[in-house]
């Protein structure tokens, strides 16, 4: 169908003064074409000019939700039926909101530019998309502005302190180690009782249950049990379970107790946790209906994403606040809720219809209506048919829960322009051959790729990632992609504490810290730098001893005695004070060289020589140790040469390389904004707390190397996709992993009767008049429980397969590492060899049960290696002294690289005369060199008149800036330089840029947005708090940064420019935004186009930095005062920078 856009637009003008109310003006086909943008589906047109009532939106993977989430609201806006600040959206990740936030202005944008261009007579409010901008918020950033504006109408204080994760687990660890209660078990130790307190913490919260009266049902429970009688004969096997049933339920009740300690703890110091937020939120829209009637005037149309994530409390807070039919669109795939074990629920996508009514003018209530989005935009045509395959089981209702709510998920679909694409199923005998099959699959794509010219004109290689569902998987694949050669990044394996470089500094201010640490002290000597070998390690085991002996014989030996050489007695009586031996006070104070211990052991002089260096190191360190605590590691970073081993990665920009280490500097800056001590032992403390509740703190984000093969969990690579997938280790009890969390097998699991989402669960029917019936009724719910899990790992490969656009590899193995018996291939893996025929699926091998070999290959030969081994070359093989053939040796090419150095520099620089050096300790290249530079550094000099001034090597980009204004001003500067005093505007900026970056740090640390601290930065002199009012309603505080307070430098010239960026974003189409905060208001003409220098010197040293085309750079001021974003028509380039330094000059 064709239609003329001259005369729909005349019409949509004509209509403009229609109310609200009446006929829409434009259809999302028309908008489409106005907006020059593809028409939207049929299923997605229905979607965006759907009525303004309750709708569920059921999207599959890839179906293009954001995109028409966005035309919707250009929809609205457009027809008049809302303003775009009467616009409610909300995420679950800072990222998602940003790039919602983003399509929805580019595309408000896009219609104020339409309707000036072809004259149409919008709303003023619609066209004003600066001042008007809808809200699009994180879901937890949502119910921390309700309790900010509502707390006190239930009791809470506007100032109560938000506890991050960690400084929870520290006041959770304070109540635990007070409780004198009794714990009956399943504690082996502290740390796992702070984590069931946690736990059960959070699932009250998010269920809105109260403590008490959990742990009263659960006492009561227990006590049941306990009065119920066996019923026949006492056998032991029953009455042990049912014992142990029992004990079970009371160690549950004593948590649940302590979990109570916990809130009240949190109570008394005014804090509250993530947790509380929401249910606290949910409890104001439950509780008080003006929150509510506020809300829902302000906001006519809300959308919420990802609803399939959200949780019991987060359903409740958004029923409760916009109820009674208000117009309310929930997009989400139950077939993607993966994160139940935090709390997620696909019932509660399911049961929308019925929590969300629609209220028809009779005042009726009637299920909401849904809508189906099934076209696949992302997958090709087989890719898409593993999704369908593995997504069918789901569609199917469970008897173990009859009253669940079901929505019914259909089949996705290839988009019209969907390409054939690859599926390659494969299982093997063991986990070896099958990472050489994954390598070998991935070189191939992306050699066939490059060979065909496939790539798109901005992506010269493809995007590949291999899924595993947990990461002990990756250690062999990433040694198959080491021997190829093949370039892979490991993402988020384990947190920001164990990527090496933090753990070599975490490590190093443990050993400064507590002399007791040897096990910290170990990391280093260990490690590639000092590479102390065992015989040398034994020998400082002895001495460690020793002096601890001699300690403990102080008080009894003559003085003289004490430096004696080891004796057999005293090797005796080694065992007895091993506690009391430390290492790290054995580096401070190293025996002689002729020392030899009771065992015959001593350091060779190499190792004494090392230890030495290593003991003066530290004691520099140790002065350090009261400084700031940012100081003291940037000290330590320098002592281990990190700098320097970080600077010298080959193919990484410095940037990146030092991303690690930039993000624990932050981690550091958050602990000293959040904690009342600074001193490094507390820190050290708050670390081993992140590393039990964060799984070490949150990685640096981290963009994709061109070409690099990145290694992902499952869990990890939602959202995500790339051009070839590889799902590997699909095996039985691995992928689906077998077990189940059942509450009745723990203790830290809220019980599933307390639930909110209970009618989607299993349940255990314990109302029976003996044991031997409860016993019996457990049983039956484990395996109600089991296929529960099954249908989470289900929704899991689905995730894992709908990532992959063009190729997908599905794989397993028979024999891993540390198995003792083969396991036999995943469910999801035989359903798809299964299905290989019908779809055309690639059958790369498949070892038959029967063909296996009946003891595990892997163990026949175990790998030995020599250690310490060259770091620059790899192990060497204990038995045959040739090096693993993992990575390439780099030895050779450094030590070659290191002579061309060395070759063209002076032998004896300080020696005989200067002439004589030039002609015969260089080298003819070198000399060469060295005339050159002569002559340049002469010809300079001749230009320099006695009145002229030379510009310094280093230039900031604000000078750089102040040459444009005024060049005769910054020559006399440099000429004479005088000190200014800082103005309070400078002042001022400096506070409200410490400010903001806290912000972005809070922000990605804790992936919450809009948090007020502001009494924690503002300075009410520099009269900042109205600066963070004007931010915190700008599009920069709903955006993820990437990057913040960037350093910078980059040749200009003569000279070299530094600066700091002070936010870096990356658009959803890969450009780099570079913005700058500017405190006062924005300037106009000659000022501004000066101004813009600066921003022409960050993008060209990003550009150069990132190593993309300069137009793939922009750049904007964002001055506070006036609350104006600026973004230069055009920014210099290189050639005209270098320009104005050259004018300055002249």
């Amino acid at each position: 169908m064709t239609i003329d856009l001259d005369n729909a637009l005349t019409e949509g003008a004509e209509s403009a003064s229609r109310p609200a109310s009446g006929a829409q003006r434009f259809s999302p086909e028309e908008l489409a074409d106005l907006l020059g943008q593809h028409r939207p589906t049929e299923q997605q047109a229905q979607i965006i000019s759907s009525p303004l009532t309750p709708r569920l939106v059921v999207a599959g993977a890839g179906s293009g939700k954001t995109a028409t989430m966005a035309d919707r609201v250009v929809w609205l806006v457009a027809n008049g039926l809302v303003r775009p600040d009467e616009i409610l959206g909300v995420t679950f990740t800072r990222k998602a909101a940003g790039e919602l936030s983003a399509r929805i202005r580019a595309h408000l944008a896009k219609l104020a530019r339409a309707s000036r261009h072809h004259g149409l007579d919008l709303a003023p409010e619609a066209l004003d998309t600066e001042a008007m901008e809808p809200t699009v918020s994180t879901y937890h950033s949502f119910a921390n502005a309700v309790v900010q504006d509502h707390g006190l109408r239930i009791g809470i204080e506007r100032d109560a302190v938000l506890l991050g994760s960690a400084q929870s687990w520290q006041l959770a660890s304070t109540v635990v180690e007070a409780y004198d209660g009794e714990i009956w078990d399943g504690f082996p130790a502290k740390s796992t009782l702070v984590g069931a307190v946690m736990k059960l913490s959070g699932e009250c919260a998010e269920h809105l249950q109260e403590p008490d009266d959990v742990a009263a049902w659960l006492a009561e429970e227990a006590s049941r049990l306990a009065t119920l009688p066996l019923a026949s004969g006492g056998g032991r096997g029953p009455a042990s379970a049912a014992a142990k049933l029992v004990s079970t339920l009371r160690s549950r009740a004593a948590v649940a107790e302590l979990v109570v300690r916990f809130s009240e703890a949190k109570r008394r110091r005014g804090a509250l946790d993530y947790g509380d937020l929401v249910a606290l939120a949910a409890r104001i829209a439950r509780d008080v209906p003006e929150a509510g009637g506020l809300l829902r005037d302000r906001y006519r149309t809300v959308l919420l994403d990802e609803f399939q994530d959200t949780s019991h409390a987060q359903t409740v807070l958004f029923s409760e606040l916009f109820r009674n039919g208000h117009a309310v669109m929930a997009v989400g795939d139950p077939n993607q809720s993966i994160y139940g074990f935090r709390g997620a629920s696909a019932g509660q996508l399911s049961s929308f219809p019925e929590t969300f009514p629609e209220v028809l003018p009779d005042g009726q209530r009637r299920r909401a209506a849904v809508s189906h989005l099934t076209t696949a935009w992302r997958n090709s045509v087989s890719v898409l048919a593993t999704a369908n395959i593995a997504a069918e089981p789901l569609r199917n209702s469970v008897p173990y829960a009859p009253k669940a709510a079901r929505a019914e998920v259909r089949s996705l679909e290839p988009s019209p322009v969907a390409t054939r694409g690859r599926v390659v199923v494969a299982r093997f005998s063991d986990e070896l051959e099958e990472a050489a099959a994954v390598a070998d699959q991935l070189a191939t794509f992306a050699r066939l790729r490059e060979a065909d010219g496939q790539a798109p004109r901005d992506q010269s290689l493809p995007t590949m990632a291999v899924l595993c569902r947990k990461r002990s998987q990756f250690v062999p694949i990433q040694r198959e992609l080491e021997r190829r050669g093949l370039p892979y990044e490991v993402v988020g394996l384990g947190g920001l504490l164990d990527t090496p470089e933090v753990i070599d500094v975490v490590s190093t201010l443990r050993v400064i810290a507590d002399p007791g640490r040897s096990d910290a002290l170990m990391r280093l000597l260990a490690g590639a730098r000092w590479r102390i070998g065992p015989a040398d390690l034994m020998a400082l085991a002895d001495w460690s001893r020793h002096l601890a002996g001699r300690r403990a014989r102080a008080a009894r030996v003559p003085d003289e005695e004490l430096d004696a050489p080891g004796t057999v007695e005293e090797a005796l009586v080694e065992g007895d004070i091993a506690d009391a031996a430390s290492l790290v006070e054995a580096i401070d104070r190293l025996p002689r060289r002729d020392w030899v211990s009771g065992a015959g052991r001593s350091l060779t002089a190499d190792g004494l020589n090392r230890l030495a260096r290593l003991r003066d190191e530290l004691r520099t360190l140790r002065t350090l140790s009261s400084d700031d605590l940012g100081t003291l590691i940037a000290q330590v970073e320098r002592s281990l040469l990190l700098d320097i081993e970080l600077a010298a990665r080959p193919g990484v920009s410095l940037h990146h390389a030092r991303r690690n280490l930039d993000a624990f500097q932050e981690a550091a800056a958050t602990f000293l904004a959040q904690s009342t001590s600074s001193e490094l032992l507390a820190f050290l403390a708050w670390l081993d707390a992140a590393a039990q509740e964060e799984s070490g703190l949150d990685m640096a984000p981290s963009e994709p190397v061109p070409g690099a093969i990145q290694l992902l969990t499952v869990h990890a690579s939602k959202g995500l996709e790339w051009d070839a997938v590889v799902v590997a280790g699909l095996n039985h009890g691995a992928f689906p992993s077998g077990g189940n969390d059942r509450w009745t097998s723990g203790a830290e699991a809220l019980p599933w009767p307390l639930r909110g989402d209970r009618y989607e669960l299993p349940q255990w029917d314990a109302d029976h008049p003996d044991l031997k019936g409860c016993l019996e009724a457990e049983k039956a719910f484990a395996e109600d429980a089991s296929q529960h899990a099954e249908r989470e790992e289900r929704r899991l490969a689905y995730v894992a397969f709908t990532r992959a656009k063009e190729l997908l590899v599905v794989t397993g193995s028979a024999w891993s590492a540390s198995r003792a018996k083969p396991a036999g291939p995943s469910v999801f893996l035989s359903e798809l060899r299964d299905a290989a025929e019908d779809y055309g699926f690639e059958i790369l091998a498949w070892a038959e049960d029967g063909d296996l070999p009946e003891e595990n290959p892997l163990h026949a030969e175990p790998e030995v290696a020599i250690w310490p081994y060259d770091p620059l070359e790899g192990p060497v093989d204990a038995t045959t002294g040739l090096r693993r053939s993992l990575a390439p040796g780099r030895r050779r090419p450094l030590e070659r690289a290191a002579a061309d150095v060395l070759a063209a520099l002076p032998l004896n620089p300080d020696e005989g005369d200067e002439d004589a050096a030039a002609a015969g300790s260089r080298t003819p290249r070198a000399a060469r060199w060295l005339r050159e530079a002569e002559l340049l550094l002469a010809e300079r000099e001749r230009e320099v008149d006695d009145d002229g001034v030379r510009l310094p090597e280093h230039l900031s980009a604000s000078s750089l800036v102040a040459l444009g204004e005024d060049p005769e001003a910054v020559v006399r500067q440099l000429r004479r330089p005088v000190p200014r005093r800082p103005g309070m505007a400078a002042r001022r900026g400096t506070a409200f840029h410490a400010w903001v970056e806290e912000y972005f740090a809070q922000s990605a640390m804790l992936d919450l947005e809009g948090l007020d601290h502001a009494d924690e930065f503002v300075d009410e002199a520099y009269d900042l708090q109205s600066f963070v009012e004007v931010f915190q309603r700008s599009e920069w505080a709903h955006r993820s940064p990437a990057f913040v307070e960037v350093p910078i430098e980059t040749r200009v010239g003569p000279v070299v420019v530094r600066g700091r960026v002070d936010a870096v974003f990356r658009d959803a189409d890969g450009t780099w935004d570079l913005v700058d905060w500017k405190t006062g208001r924005a300037p106009s003409g000659r000022e501004a186009a000066s101004r813009a220098v600066q921003l022409a010197v960050y993008r060209l040293a990003w550009s150069r930095l990132q190593g993309v085309p300069l137009e793939r750079v922009t750049a904007a001021f964002f001055y506070l005062a006036d609350g104006r974003v600026v973004r230069p028509e055009k920014l210099a380039s290189q050639k005209e920078l270098e320009q104005l330094i050259e004018s300055a000059l002249t």
